[in-house]
């Protein structure tokens, strides 16, 4: 084992812990003891009631005493030693050594990674489920109608439908659901062309676009038994909320559910650019086909107006040159082909 140095003397600054004033002092490590000499400064301690802090960088160490006060050191040999005198955790020794190693330093950056991604994939899903179910209904309804506002003066124009057409298609509606909160309007939208967006509070928007290209009415109150079903489940608020993380996780930690107000400037422009989930369209597609089952509604009305929607996407796909950078229907509920077949089982 090698010997322990028993005498190092050097030039240190002291700091007595109740004022600011720097002292230059002696300080001495001989036989264990550790003695501090010089400015009015006389006193001594043994080496294990010390602290030395961790080395971090090219920060300068320091030993703290018992009663507060600091020295500074910046001698390596001194510092080496007090390391093997000081009692020194083993959770310190592991950082200073993870601080010298580049490899080590890597393992903790692709550890934080891993973190981050789970979080994000397996904790931020649930967080968001459990903030938007829990928004105070007159918060949601503010979203709503805050949410239809600016898209009226983004992208949607009054709808081009008779007021006979409005009211066969909001008779339409009240099939798929009675429930109150809930109710549809009617909007012409070039930008759009055939869509349906479920908005927070229950509004669902049908463009003339959607009503022009179905060839009857089941195939509309499929698409809104589906747009329902995102309505029911929150994926909406969901979807905007997973994609704002700050928000969420205040939300969901201080219980200021009233803070998810701040969304609604970007809410109008995530809904209508939003690409949900697999899991978020599984759902809805659940809630479209238990109603279809319930009401006698053949699935394959369902399964068409898909396959016609995702026929004139691939033709806007191909031939839109207006710049718009708004998506259609499909590009926002991915995998029709899967959704289809899954329908028609």
């Amino acid at each position: 084992m090698k010997e322990q140095k028993l005498f190092i003397q050097i030039e240190s600054a002291y700091f007595d812990g109740m004022s600011a004033k720097k002292r230059q002092v002696m300080l001495t490590l001989d036989s264990g003891m550790i003695r501090v000499s010089g400015d009015g400064v006389d006193f001594s301690s043994p080496v294990a009631g010390v602290r030395l802090s961790d080395g971090v960088g090219s920060v300068c160490r320091t030993i703290r005493f018992a009663d507060g006060g600091v020295c500074e050191i910046a001698d390596a040999e001194m510092i080496a030693d007090l390391e093997k005198l000081c009692d020194r955790s083993t959770h310190s020794g592991w950082i200073h050594r993870w601080e010298k190693s580049w490899l080590m330093v890597l393992a903790g950056l692709l550890c934080l990674a891993l973190a981050i991604f789970a979080f994000m994939r397996f904790g931020v899903p649930p967080l968001a489920k459990r903030a938007a179910f829990a928004l105070p209904q007159s918060v949601e309804a503010r979203l709503g109608e805050d949410t239809l506002s600016a898209l009226d003066k983004m992208i949607f124009k009054p709808s081009r439908l008779t007021q006979e057409k409005q009211a066969e298609l909001s008779s339409v509606f009240r099939l798929v659901t009675k429930d109150p909160s809930c109710r549809i309007e009617f909007r012409y939208s070039p930008a759009l062309g055939a869509n349906a967006l479920a908005l927070p509070s229950g509004i669902i928007v049908v463009t003339d676009g959607l009503v022009e290209l179905a060839r009857n009415n089941d195939e509309i109150a499929a698409v809104l038994a589906h747009e329902v079903g995102h309505v029911k489940l929150r994926h909406g608020l969901r979807h905007v909320l997973q994609n704002s993380v700050t928000v969420l996780i205040m939300a969901t930690l201080t219980g200021d559910l009233v803070s998810v107000t701040s969304l609604s400037a970007t809410l109008p422009t995530a809904l209508v650019d939003a690409s949900f989930s697999r899991e978020f369209e599984r759902e809805a597609d659940d809630a479209a086909i238990a109603w279809m089952k319930q009401h006698g509604v053949e699935p394959r009305s369902y399964a068409e107006i898909l396959a016609r929607l995702q026929a004139q996407a691939n033709l806007r796909s191909g031939s839109q040159s207006d710049g718009s950078r708004f998506r259609n229907y499909l590009s926002t509920h991915p995998d029709t082909g899967e959704r289809i077949r899954r329908i028609m089982e």
